[in-house]
């Protein structure tokens, strides 16, 4: 008989992964979802509680009288998140699994090459502040708790699956055809720093056996794991892997990073404290507690898996149009020339007006008469 789990979700682009790696490893399967993934369907063996996670007395009701050995929460972020987990999962399992991140470093003091004990929180990234005070937060309320419950905290770096191409900057996961597109459209993918920072980076399947084997494991009690491959790439590499095996070489536009944040402001944390900085991350202590963990999917043929992904399913969910027009916008911007190609292009002939706009209001947002129109309409 084997082991009993509940991840909350299941259909993401990690959770989905592990869901089909503990299957094949023998446990039994539990997942919250909303059942409202087209594209990940969950095993037959899987049982699914059909419910909205963030419905407290729903969950509490469909899991009374309930225990797992090791319960799987994706999708806690802040400390409020964490309280509201706990609360409902103290007295439901015996292993608490918690998502962190190898974001929670303080890579600014220069010590790249990071093991779980090197110094945390990047203060440049309130993702991970939050997560490190998540850890914390996570420990105390185990320290405290009647229960004989224990922890795993797992912090991935850059994972990527059938919806995701890991490159520093992205859309929103089920839009990253975007990139595709505009590589076999000749147009300019946006670099900083010449792309030559080195990130780990490791495919969602070889991440699900570092974890699944983490799972009901007396070694990973009150235990923290980078669950990361072997294999470290600039991102320059990653798009270029990527236009050999669409068959078009990619044309570069660089910037300085500082340049970029400033440009797109949201992202300004993630660029300056994560992706413009290189990310080399220790596996001994995973491979230590999961003799089995390694690479096994290159990043050749990982990027074939999602490349092929999209186009079986005609770009998933479609173009991110928004996205398409701040690159332009920024290009535009600061090239020397007209050299590059430049304009709305109806990369999967949808004839939406709604996607030209969104990509006109992206493209010309620098503009105030822009600027009032969106403002008038919201």
């Amino acid at each position: 008989m084997g082991h009993n789990i509940l991840i909350v979700g299941g259909t993401g682009v990690i959770s989905y992964a592990v869901v089909l790696e503990a299957v094949k490893q023998g446990f039994n399967v539990t997942c919250i979802n909303r059942g409202i993934s087209k594209t990940q369907q969950l095993p037959s063996s899987v049982e699914v509680i059909l419910a909205d996670y963030r419905c407290k007395d729903t969950i509490e009701k469909k899991l009374e009288n309930r225990f797992f050995d090791a319960v799987i929460d994706v999708l806690c972020y802040t400390e409020s998140d964490i309280d509201y987990s706990f609360s409902i999962f103290k007295t439901k399992c015996k292993q608490y699994i918690f998502f962190s991140s190898c974001a929670v470093y303080n890579k600014g003091k220069g010590d790249y090459f990071c093991t779980e004990n090197s110094e945390l929180i990047n203060p440049l990234w309130n993702y991970s502040i939050n997560k490190v005070k998540c850890e914390e937060k996570l420990k105390t309320l185990i320290a405290s708790c009647e229960k004989d419950i224990k922890y795993t905290i797992i912090r991935p770096a850059v994972t990527y699956g059938n919806t995701r191409i890991p490159y520093g900057l992205t859309p929103t996961y089920g839009y990253h055809g975007t990139i595709i597109q505009r590589i076999i459209h000749h147009k300019p993918i946006i670099i900083w720093d010449e792309g030559k920072n080195i990130s780990t980076i490791t495919r969602v399947e070889d991440f699900a056996i570092g974890l699944v084997g983490l799972l009901a494991n007396p070694k990973a009690y009150n235990e923290t794991f980078h669950i990361v491959g072997d294999e470290r790439y600039t991102w320059k590499e990653v798009i270029d892997t990527l236009g050999e095996i669409i068959g078009v070489k990619p044309i570069y536009f660089n910037l300085p990073k500082e340049t970029l944040a400033r440009e797109i402001p949201n992202k300004s944390g993630e660029l300056l404290g994560g992706r413009g900085i290189d990310q080399l991350l220790d596996n001994t202590k995973i491979k230590t507690v999961v003799p089995n963990f390694k690479t096994t999917i290159s990043l050749k043929d990982g990027l074939k898996m999602t490349y092929e992904y999209y186009l079986k399913n005609h770009y998933l969910k479609g173009i991110d149009f928004y996205f398409d027009g701040e690159w332009d916008r920024i290009v535009k911007k600061y090239q020397k020339n007209d050299r590059y190609n430049i304009k709305y292009i109806d990369y999967l002939k949808d004839k939406l007006l709604k996607n030209k706009l969104k990509y006109i209001y992206a493209r010309h947002k620098d503009n105030p008469i822009i600027r009032l129109i969106a403002l008038i309409k919201k």
